[in-house]
């Protein structure tokens, strides 16, 4: 498994992961997503933290929706990696929806 947390400007942070296929559909991703980000907004001054999944990534569109991210929009064709160009999903938490 592995995390970043990227402290883009005073008001929000930019969340990535990684886990292991072996460990996928055990509700551990979520789970651990929902911890880091109310230590992240316990330790910094942020308000909001996204992240930004492939689109064709369901998995990592649902363990940010089952830790109770928000669905932002679709950058189409916004991004280019290993010679391909793909689209990418934004989502985020506020502070206070992780306070609910």
């Amino acid at each position: 498994m592995e995390f970043q947390l990227r402290h883009w400007r005073a008001e929000d942070a930019e969340l990535g992961y990684w886990l292991s296929e072996e460990y996928w559909r055990q509700g551990i991703m979520s789970e651990a997503v929902q911890i880091i980000c109310r230590e992240a907004f316990q330790t910094f001054d942020i308000i909001r933290i996204f992240a930004e999944p492939f689109a064709y990534n369901a998995g990592s569109r649902g363990v940010l929706k089952k830790a109770g991210f928000t669905y932002e929009g679709t950058m189409r064709n916004g991004i280019y990696k290993n010679g391909q160009v793909h689209s990418y999903c934004i989502y985020s938490i506020l502070r206070e929806e992780m306070e609910q």
